[in-house]
């Protein structure tokens, strides 16, 4: 196994070339980040809660773009401060992806600007992001969720606030049979939400609450798919 520890502010570029069970775990303090990852091939890590090793970034102005090809690979990356830009790209099946902004640590939880892009194709493939352990000190969110593929699990979870009309926006685009995908948002206010779903037999919850505002749109396009919409001041 090839493990890799950096700590500290800075540019970061790691390549990964086919390696099994290669782990990259970070540990940086210090604003303006730029961390690029790319990984290729089985059972690739970058963090992972299983062995306590979760990758962590807390600072302000944090720019991410991790890539991981090839199955069972694990992305378990929190991320604390506010200006966060995070895009990751998974292909490959059985894979395990775990982005959390703002929502563990009690003394830097509020995580304004926060923009999540997420790109994911492959079967059995568990996909999870959270913004904010509460929804003080925490907006301007925008999650971006692709999914192409079966059997794929998908959760979204956002505490924030809607300072303005650009806050609480969510895409999420699923194609493929048998996907599960679960979405969570409260705070005040301007909830959004837009699901376009191409496939069969899938289930999706959404459910938004927060004093009044909000617009879930759902367009699917299948047979014997499961929706639930629960929507609440």
């Amino acid at each position: 196994m090839k493990r890799i520890v950096i700590t500290g502010a800075l540019m970061l570029v790691l390549s990964s070339p086919v390696y099994a069970d290669n782990l990259i775990y970070m540990d940086q303090t210090g604003s303006n980040a730029s961390i690029n990852i790319n990984q290729d091939g089985t059972g690739n890590r970058v963090g992972n809660s299983g062995t306590g090793n979760t990758s962590v970034s807390d600072g302000a102005s944090t720019t991410m773009d991790i890539d991981q090809v090839g199955s069972s690979n694990e992305l378990d990356y929190d991320v604390f401060g506010d200006n966060a830009n995070i895009t990751a790209n998974t292909q490959g099946n059985s894979s395990d992806i775990d982005i959390q902004v703002g929502t563990t640590n009690s003394t830097n939880a509020g995580s304004d600007d926060v923009t999540i892009n997420i790109q994911n194709s492959g079967n059995t493939n568990t996909v999870s992001t959270s913004v904010g352990a509460t929804a003080s000190g925490v907006d301007d969110v925008n999650i971006d969720v692709n999914i192409s593929g079966g059997s794929n699990s998908v959760t979204v979870s956002e505490n924030s606030t809607a300072a303005s009309v650009t806050d609480k926006l969510t895409d999420i685009d699923i194609t493929g049979d048998s996907n599960t995908m679960t979405v969570t948002k409260s705070g005040a206010a301007q909830h959004d939400t837009t699901i376009n779903q191409t496939g069969s037999s899938s289930t999706y919850s959404v459910t938004q609450s927060g004093s009044e505002a909000s617009t879930v749109n759902v367009t699917t396009n299948g047979s014997s798919s499961s929706v639930t919409i629960t929507v609440t001041d």
